[in-house]
């Protein structure tokens, strides 16, 4: 992947330097400030920047794993209502398809299986309810065919097992307890007759605040649908529940997930996310809001109508060591979040939009956004693409290649304040100048590498242009670290180095 993305590179000439003042397309209706130069110091700059690390690592989870209630639970049959006093949880389903394929299969009110007050493996919950309208022996396991709640206390372990959910009669998991999938299959099942699917409905998980969610060597397939709570495996906060409700806690290892609507949508969650495989998914792969968070070395190969991953609202920590291919906007969308998050080692490609999508951010000194050592390449799109961003943020190492459009861009239609650090960055393959910024007050640059035509590509436009020559004899030619205002109003002054960055 590193040789596809910088094939094609060649590497900037010092001598060549003076070339680089040639104007892109698009400078023509775009009149840019006039910055004025300073150096900094390298030291200076590290230390911000482990700060950043050091608040980053400060969002560590805590550990995940819940303790299996002890005793045998009990299951019952109850009856289901979707507007009634203790029965919130049923709720949001009423308008979206759930008790309409539910009608389709049971000829009286709808009723749920309730598991409360200890642990059930299948066997036993098949046994306790003795009724194979409900749950059967099915194939390799067992098939689901009401609507199962897991009640605040209870659990249920799927272990070595399938379990089938069966998709005409409006089944669907409502967690409030523990749901624990070990070496488990979990899949709707539509039957032998496709005519007999209510469109477009299909089986999915809702996990609600306060409860525990644990996969781990399983797999997942054609689950949820584009709904409201309905897309796959969801967690969240209900309006009926107390904001003080524990945020429901999701452990996810070594999982594959093939051909949902989501995956994983993750709201007033504590997740982690590890090695896993996500495939084929509709809307994203994972879509994290309000939620701390660990996405760490995951493969996500496929996404239909969106981002491989989504980052909102008050989302923290880290996401790491991902492979990001193949998906319809962006391989990691991050918008209107705030929150400590680093987003580091990913490699992100074969995108139809950008590699990373960044909108309506502005992140600070208490909630750095830092972009560190991603690999990004093959996007029809920007590598990186950022607008309405102003505050902290931090792109550092990061290599990106093989772009038709910029290796970097962040564009405000307003000028805000805040500071773009770019350091140590490799750009190369790019269709249009390498760096576009426009909007933002502040920019720190130093350490980048540049491999284009020096003769037909500016490596900057928008307020650095007319100052391109002074940051790259500053920042390339020698190993300063330079500092732009792009809210001065007078020329900037001509900047004279030695080699060892002092004017």
């Amino acid at each position: 992947m590193r040789q596809v993305i910088f094939r094609s590179g060649r590497r900037l000439l010092a001598g060549l330097l003076p070339l680089l003042l040639g104007l892109d397309a698009q400078a023509a209706s775009y009149q840019p400030p006039h910055p004025a130069l300073s150096l900094l110091p390298w030291d200076g700059q590290q230390a911000e920047l482990q700060h950043a690390r050091d608040v980053i690592a400060q969002a560590v989870l805590p550990p995940l794993e819940t303790a299996v209630p002890a005793g045998r639970a009990h299951a019952s049959l109850e009856t289901m209502f979707s507007s009634q006093q203790g029965s919130w949880y049923f709720e949001p389903f009423a308008r979206n398809g759930l008790f309409r394929a539910i009608a389709g299969y049971q000829a009286h009110h709808p009723q749920a299986v309730v598991i409360s007050g200890g642990s059930l493996t299948l066997e036993q919950l098949s046994t306790a309810l003795n009724d194979p309208r409900v749950l059967k022996r099915h194939k390799d396991g067992y098939l689901l065919s009401y609507p199962l709640v897991i009640a605040p206390g209870a659990a249920l372990r799927v272990e070595g097992s399938t379990l089938y959910l069966y998709t005409p009669s409006g089944t669907a998991l409502i967690n409030r307890g523990l749901l624990q999938l070990k070496g488990a299959t979990l899949s709707s099942w539509k039957g032998e007759s496709a005519g007999d699917t209510q469109a477009p409905y299909r089986p999915f998980v809702m996990a609600w605040a306060g409860s525990t969610l644990h996969i781990e060597d399983s797999h997942l397939e054609r689950l949820g649908y584009n709904a409201n709570f309905t897309r796959g495996i969801t967690t969240a906060l209900s309006p009926q529940q107390p904001t003080s409700t524990a945020p429901a806690r999701v452990l996810v290892r070594n999982s594959t997930f093939n051909d949902l609507s989501t995956a994983l949508e993750l709201q007033h969650a504590r997740a982690r996310v590890q090695g896993s495989r996500f495939s084929d998914q509709q809307q994203y792969a994972v879509d994290l809001k309000d939620s701390q968070v660990e996405v760490l070395g995951n493969r996500i190969d496929g996404v239909q109508n969106n981002s491989g991953l989504r980052a909102r609202g008050q989302v923290s920590g880290l996401i790491a060591d991902n492979s990001v291919l193949n998906t319809a906007k962006a391989g990691i969308e991050v918008v209107e979040q705030q929150g400590a998050l680093g987003i580091r080692r990913n490699l992100l490609g074969a995108s139809h939009g950008t590699g990373i999508l960044l909108n309506q951010l502005a992140p600070d000194e208490l909630r750095p956004l830092l972009l560190e050592g991603n690999l990004i390449g093959n996007t029809q799109g920007s590598g990186i693409d950022a607008s309405n961003v102003g505050g902290a943020l931090f792109l550092v190492g990061n290599q990106i290649g093989n772009s038709p459009e910029y290796a970097i861009s962040l564009r405000n239609p307003q000028r805000l304040p805040g500071r773009l650090v770019l350091t140590g960055n490799t750009l190369g393959g790019i269709g249009k100048a390498m760096v576009r910024v426009e909007g933002l007050e502040q920019i720190v640059l130093g350490g980048n590498r540049f491999q284009g035509n020096p003769v037909l590509q500016s490596a900057f436009i928008g307020d650095l242009l007319p100052v391109q020559s002074q940051v790259l004899e500053s920042t390339v030619r020698h190993p300063c670290l330079l500092r732009v205002d792009t809210g001065a109003s007078a020329p900037a002054a001509e900047l004279l180095l030695d080699e060892g960055c002092k004017g």
